[in-house]
């Protein structure tokens, strides 16, 4: 009995799982993820500046010099 329960309940999950279109892409919440929403680098911590210039820093962010793998170039960083 508790067999046929568990693959009633597996049934469910994956027709349930077909019918929010999990198999048409990535989505979160229900809301599709497209090509503009990915990030171009998982390897980094990516900051946009009060500028708006993007920065890549690995790791952790730490108040002072911090390695920018973007610019090639130690930045200084405020963490407030």
């Amino acid at each position: 009995m508790e067999d046929l329960k568990l693959l009633v309940r597996v049934m469910t999950f994956l027709f349930f799982i077909n019918l929010t279109g999990c198999s048409q892409g990535w989505s979160i919440g229900g809301i599709q993820i497209t090509p503009q929403d990915t990030i171009k680098n998982t390897a980094f911590i990516e900051i946009i500046a009060h500028d708006s210039v993007e920065h890549w820093y690995a790791n952790k962010i730490y108040s002072g010099e911090n390695w920018c793998h973007l610019h090639d170039e130690w930045e200084y960083v405020e963490v407030k």
